[in-house]
């Protein structure tokens, strides 16, 4: 059963806030590991009907989003990195976001933290991006 694109928003906003609740709030590892092993399993069947669904214009655009994500999303992220470390200002920013985290982890885990959520945040911006332009120029 290949899952809709109202699923797929959904379950990446939930995800998105579990996420950082637990990064901020450190919540019990229990709740940690269950929802990371929800996470998984969610991935790998979204990933499984990519391939097997039946709609192949809907798998053409998926795979076509999949591409551009990692061909400009990650160069993206590593330039912010690079950026990140030319510009004290923003690193001032995260240092005062990591060091006010109630989470109980290291400034330094939480700044890590920040930087996998954003580089999370740069990917589907690009994978929507560009998947709603394949489907613009399809139509």
């Amino acid at each position: 059963m290949p899952s809709s694109t109202q699923s797929q928003i959904v379950v990446s906003i939930i995800a998105f806030f579990g996420a950082a609740y637990i990064w901020v709030f450190g919540a019990p590892f229990f709740a940690t590991v269950i929802f990371t092993v929800l996470c998984l399993i969610w991935s790998a069947w979204i990933f499984i009907s990519i391939f097997r669904g039946t709609d192949e214009l809907k798998s053409a655009a998926i795979r076509h989003a999949l591409a551009v994500a990692s061909g400009v999303g990650v160069p993206l992220s590593i330039a912010f990195v690079v950026l990140m470390v030319a510009m004290p200002d923003i690193q001032r920013v995260i240092t005062s976001i990591a060091a006010s985290s109630r989470s109980g982890l290291s400034p330094t885990a939480v700044g890590f933290a920040l930087g996998v959520s954003f580089t999370f945040i740069l990917l589907c911006a690009v994978f929507a991006i560009s998947h709603s332009v394949w489907w613009a120029t399809k139509r």
